[in-house]
């Protein structure tokens, strides 16, 4: 099996994706962007993607990943499936899509959304903002919300999301928090919210909040939850990993490389990956997150390991 494909079993197998349907995303992406896809094309691709649950889930990771590229400029993307003709293949399609910025067909135009989002930021940035009620919101990278704050106070946060809402002594009208399927009431708190994909990880540094979604729950400062269709599940709150991103810091302690990568990866255009022979490679320490290119030069130094640029958008670690 090439490195590659063990890529992106690899990255499959961590999205609870099946790696075939995976790679018919990744393929259909690549067909509905290499022209000017006619009514044929659409049918099929629209047929193939209600033909399976599993279709879906893969086709919304896909868009997921083209959402984090949205800001490569979108003639880089296309003057590179030009050089490459019709047919690609699977190194190709990865290629492809690590260049890919805009305009790609989507079932729910999730691009579209996020480039029409009221708050966003690109991979790679920050934002710190006020909401009109005097709240504070700070965007990870990748991220976007829409605000509704007109007879009401809503939040509506996109796919792919992390962010930081402190709304302590803003009233306590509810604050109506929604990412993915949950909702919450974040009035009169401060928390840390980041959507998996499958589930989504909550912070709770101070106040309370309330889970109006499911069966309902109620967490407290000092409380740490999972949340996803199975229910909710506590643990303790650990503070500082909770705010490390706003400090812009990745912390790891004891983190294999490939799961390392896979969050360094995050703030970065394109596709970052690395080799199965060096995936399980021990990584600790802080690293900023606004120089990521120093970040893995630092590695490099520290470990037995090789980064190659193919482009400033794909990048292969593998072993020294």
């Amino acid at each position: 099996m090439s490195e590659t494909s063990h890529s992106l079993g690899r990255y499959a197998h961590r999205h609870g994706l099946e790696p075939a349907r995976l790679e018919a995303a990744l393929d259909w992406q690549v067909s509905l962007w290499s022209g000017d896809p006619d009514e044929g094309l659409r049918r099929d691709w629209a047929a193939w993607l209600a033909a399976h649950p599993g279709n879906q889930r893969a086709w919304a990771q896909v868009e997921r990943l083209a959402g984090r590229l949205g800001e490569v400029p979108a003639d880089v993307g296309r003057h590179s499936l030009a050089r490459r003709g019709p047919r690609l293949g699977r190194r190709q399609v990865l290629g492809a899509l690590a260049l890919l910025g805009v305009g790609a067909l989507t079932a729910r135009g999730g691009w579209v959304q996020r480039s029409l989002a009221d708050c966003r930021v690109g991979p790679g940035e920050q934002r710190r903002l006020t909401l009109p009620d005097g709240s504070g919101l700070m965007l990870n990278t990748a991220s976007a919300v829409n605000l509704a704050f007109q007879g009401e106070r809503r939040i509506r946060a996109l796919p792919g999301s992390e962010l930081a809402l402190d709304s302590r002594g803003r009233g306590g009208a509810p604050l109506r928090v929604q990412m993915a399927e949950t909702r919450l009431d974040a009035a009169d708190s401060r928390i840390v919210l980041r959507d998996h994909g499958e589930r989504l990880a909550l912070s709770v540094l101070a106040g309370r909040v309330r889970v109006l979604s499911g069966p309902g729950a109620t967490l407290v400062g000092g409380e740490a939850a999972w949340l996803s269709a199975d229910g909710l599940q506590r643990f303790p709150l650990d503070r500082g990993a909770a705010l490390d991103w706003t400090r812009g810091v990745l912390r790891a302690d004891r983190q294999p490389l490939g799961d390392f990568l896979a969050e360094l990866g995050r703030y970065r255009h394109g596709l970052l990956y690395c080799d199965d022979a060096v995936a399980g490679l021990v990584v600790s320490g802080a690293f900023s997150v606004r120089d990521t290119d120093y970040t893995l030069e630092s590695l490099a130094q520290a470990l037995p390991i090789a980064v190659h640029y193919r482009t400033p958008w794909l990048v292969r670690v593998s072993a020294a």
